[in-house]
């Protein structure tokens, strides 16, 4: 009862207009600013007239058996106006108040008249959790089988490792160059004899062995042993590898046993291998100048020449064989290149002094 005067002279006191006077439930009506003294009955008559329909509207909404309660309204964010009270016949007496206790009907009221506007209720948030990864456990079969594993692998017998062991054994070229380094030890140490023997060995093991070959028969012509240094060189024009060195070795043997028309028959035999070959052609060129044939000799240094441009002996017999050939204005240039190379024998330097005076 006082709940309802308290709000009653709140609305007073605020001047309640005309719509709000509207809103209020028919048996609710608010006093007068100033009130006439004379109509105190009429005020007590109205006061009965509210706390009864309070009361009874409190009994419609906890009594027993009653309608069920409304479920609550969803949030909206406008102010929502104050709801109508349903009337109450005057019939409705105050007992009904003790029915359901002293509290609730004051809470039932104030919630009614709340004019505040509700809040929105902040949507949900659903957070998304990655679902943990399953995690494979080891089940009580396989930590009884584990040890059975482990078990067997210890009992498996460690093979012991390999040593597979290669024993190299040198080819028949590294043994040829082996026994040819002791042939050049001995012969530095002047044991000649023993170096044959070491050379000799060399081309059994190997006889492409090029060096051994040229070695050796060049230690037998110091010897004067010319039949076994020609030998030596003969089989060697039979070998691919060593057949130009072999010629060009040979050819130089007969020229040193007065045999040059032999020699330059060995190397217009063997043409085809000297045709990259500056020693050859200039070789054969001094042979044919010997010889009195000096215009293809001229040829022979001339391609000398070619091949190697800064060797001093092929423009000196150059220069002869056209001094040879009445050529005497290219003899000189050909003189007078030769003397500015180096390496040039003292007798051919010689010569030349003298042609160019």
């Amino acid at each position: 009862m006082s709940l309802v005067n308290k709000m009653l002279r709140d609305l007073d006191a605020r001047h309640i207009g005309d719509n709000e006077r509207a809103a209020l439930p028919s048996a609710v009506t608010p006093l007068a600013a100033r009130q006439d003294p004379g109509r105190g009955g009429s005020w007590r008559w109205l006061g009965a007239t509210v706390a009864a329909a309070v009361a009874a509207g409190t009994a419609w909404f906890i009594a027993p058996g009653g309608s069920p309660e409304l479920p609550a309204a969803p949030p909206v964010t406008t102010a929502v106006a104050p709801p109508m009270v349903p009337a109450v016949p005057a019939t409705s007496t105050p007992s009904a108040l003790a029915a359901t206790g002293a509290g609730l009907p004051s809470l039932r009221m104030a919630d009614a008249l709340s004019v505040a506007p509700a809040l929105p209720l902040a949507a949900p948030v659903k957070s998304v959790v990655a679902a943990p990864k399953s995690v494979e456990r080891p089940t009580a079969t396989d930590a009884a089988a584990r040890p059975a594993v482990v078990s067997a692998q210890k009992a498996q017998p460690v093979p012991e490792p390999r040593i597979d062991k290669q024993v190299h054994l040198p080819s028949a070229a590294e043994r040829a160059e082996t026994e040819y380094r002791r042939g050049v030890l001995a012969q530095r140490q002047g044991d000649a004899n023993g170096a044959a023997g070491n050379y000799r060995a060399a081309l059994a093991q190997h006889a492409e062995h090029a060096a051994a070959r040229q070695t050796l028969a060049a230690l037998l012509i110091g010897a004067k042993d010319f039949d076994e240094a020609e030998e030596i060189l003969r089989k060697g024009t039979e070998l691919a590898p060593v057949r130009l060195p072999s010629t060009l070795a040979w050819a130089r043997l007969k020229v040193e046993r007065n045999q040059a028309p032999a020699a330059l028959e060995i190397l217009q035999k063997n043409a085809i291998l000297g045709e990259r070959s500056a020693e050859y052609q200039g070789f054969t060129g001094a042979l044919l100048n010997r010889a009195g044939r000096a215009s293809e000799a001229v040829e022979h240094y001339q391609a000398a020449t070619r091949l190697a441009p800064g060797e001093g002996r092929w423009w000196a017999g150059l220069g002869i064989a056209l001094d040879a050939t009445g050529k005497a204005a290219e003899a000189r240039e050909a003189y007078l290149k030769a003397r500015t190379l180096p390496g040039l024998p003292a007798d051919l330097a010689q010569h030349i002094e003298q042609r160019l005076r």
